[in-house]
């Protein structure tokens, strides 16, 4: 019906001389069709629609107590975990809201190759949609509190509240981290912490704030530039009271993003190699061909298989 509406209307336009009368017509045919379009497209209620889900996954809620922020956990549990007694590593990923699906399905792509060993997902997501999604994820990810008008002026009303990331890395140990081992069957002490630019900001705030919470790291397109290179200056600071950081690291940007995310992480990943801390292993990566938001993917495929490389038989 509608393709035969919109033929004869195209043989219509076709005797028209008149160049203005072209325009006006297809101007009111389009304001005409697209509320059509969208009554058509909305046939379906929402309430309707079935979800696609993740499979062995499940959803809980965490009211901290230490921000008073109420947090969805993402869980997605290996394949073997309801016919085995096996224990396995935590998988601790920020930015759950956008990256849950491609955490877990890799994950479990790469165990079932026996790339990496099967392991528990935990996804920190936030309520609301994507707009709160980036208020809450500069609230938390963030260690210090800059003004917006201090921000560039794309980013203002993207981070009204910063800051909080001392307070978030708090979340994650003492009420997160407890009920997962409280309830899953981890491997002790083996925890693994995963995030994308301001998350990878994060994972390196972790790892200097409080090195011994997490094993393995991986940090991807981190905003180090975050508050003039404040993180740079913390492993300085780091540099001068610990000689040791048992780690296993892995961090990457891509090769066309800004240079105001490139020359940062060369900075910080050129002191973390000439310090030569006792424990630590890092592999540094510029994935050519990607920007700030293909890498994600991308690394997250390779974090997961460098991090675990000298745990698969």
């Amino acid at each position: 019906m509608t393709e035969h509406i919109l033929y004869n209307l195209e043989q219509l336009i076709k005797t028209m001389k008149n160049y203005k009368q072209k325009i006006f017509l297809v101007l009111f045919i389009c304001s005409a069709i697209v509320p059509a379009l969208q009554l058509k497209a909305q046939d379906k209620p929402i309430d309707k629609i079935t979800p696609v889900t993740v499979h062995r996954s499940e959803v809980i809620n965490i009211a901290s107590k230490i921000n008073g922020v109420i947090y969805p956990i993402f869980i997605a549990l290996p394949g073997s975990y309801f016919t085995t007694e096996k224990t396995y590593p935590v998988v601790y990923m920020l930015d759950a809201y956008s990256s849950f699906g491609i955490m877990v399905q890799m994950a479990r792509l790469l165990a079932f190759d026996k790339e990496i060993p099967e392991v528990i997902i935990v996804g920190i997501s936030s309520e609301g949609g994507s707009k709160e999604f980036n208020f809450n994820r500069a609230r938390d990810f963030t260690p210090t509190q800059i003004q917006p008008e201090k921000l560039p002026e794309e980013y203002r009303s993207t981070f009204p509240i910063s800051g909080g990331a001392e307070k978030f890395l708090g979340f994650i140990k003492n009420e997160l981290i407890p009920y997962v081992e409280s309830n899953y069957r981890f491997s002790p002490g083996d925890r693994v912490l995963e995030g994308h630019s301001l998350g990878g900001l994060f994972v390196f705030y972790s790892l200097f704030k409080d090195p011994g919470l997490f094993k393995r790291y991986i940090s991807i397109s981190p905003a180090l530039l975050w508050d003039d290179g404040l993180l740079i200056k913390d492993e300085e600071k780091f540099s001068k009271n610990d000689k040791s950081l048992e780690s296993i690291i892995y961090t990457a940007v891509g090769s066309l993003e800004s240079e105001s995310f490139k020359k940062p992480w060369e900075l910080l990943i050129g002191n973390l190699k000439s310090r030569q801390y006792k424990g630590m292993k890092l592999k540094s990566e510029i994935a050519e061909g990607e920007t700030h938001y293909t890498i994600i993917p991308y690394i997250v495929t390779h974090g997961l298989k460098s991090v675990f490389s000298d745990d698969v038989k």
